[in-house]
């Protein structure tokens, strides 16, 4: 690879991690970068899972299989604001499955069982579709597999469910394997303020 070619895709990782941090411009960033941490995050433009468009298909596994932490650095994480807090959510349940006496799929779609569902409110039954729930990853079960982000996304979701680097598991890497084997290039380093990337790892409902 050429030198003009390793100074292109820096710059162009350097561009995508200002963006992605959606608090200061390109400027700041670099003012940031000296006081804060570097770290590896997922772009959900690039991500195989997360981008539109990209529906039907197998969901890609690399950030389980790849990552050197065990069952991978990598979470499934709900945006609840987008949640639609479905009776019946595509990422919870396999959709695909026998309809069960209770008028549900029958199996869900986690291999781990990482997603809750609890219900919002009471439940009325004799309206049971039109009954809201909450959907909680498990992150100690959640191994980022990609299932649910991949279900997650429109036309039977809203896309609130994405994949995201957990920097309290990560080890920061100076060559990501993951990284490294994405063929889409989806994750890159960016850099942030040790208040911001605290709080970000806090669970916010």
């Amino acid at each position: 690879m050429s030198e003009q070619s390793t100074r292109r895709d820096a710059l162009k990782k350097l561009v995508r991690g200002a963006t992605a941090t959606g608090l200061v411009g390109a400027a700041g960033f670099l003012v940031h970068k000296a006081q804060g941490q570097v770290v590896w995050q997922i772009d959900a433009a690039q991500c195989l899972n997360s981008r539109l468009g990209e529906v039907g298909g197998k969901a890609c596994d690399l950030c389980l299989k790849e990552c050197v932490v065990t069952n991978s650095a990598v979470r499934a994480v709900n945006e609840f604001s987008k949640c639609g807090r479905c009776y019946i959510c595509p990422a919870y349940f396999n959709v695909k499955s026998a309809v069960n006496k209770e008028g549900l799929p029958s199996e869900k779609l986690c291999p781990r069982d990482a997603i809750l569902r609890k219900p919002i409110g009471e439940v009325d039954p004799n309206d049971p579709a039109n009954n809201f729930y909450e959907y909680v990853i498990d992150e100690k079960k959640c191994d980022g597999c990609g299932k649910c982000v991949m279900a997650c996304k429109e036309p039977a979701g809203l896309g609130s469910i994405r994949l995201k680097v957990r920097h309290d598991i990560c080890v920061n890497c100076n060559s990501c394997a993951i990284s490294t084997a994405c063929p889409k290039d989806a994750l890159f380093q960016w850099s942030v303020p040790q208040a911001v990337l605290e709080w970000k790892e806090l669970p916010h409902a």
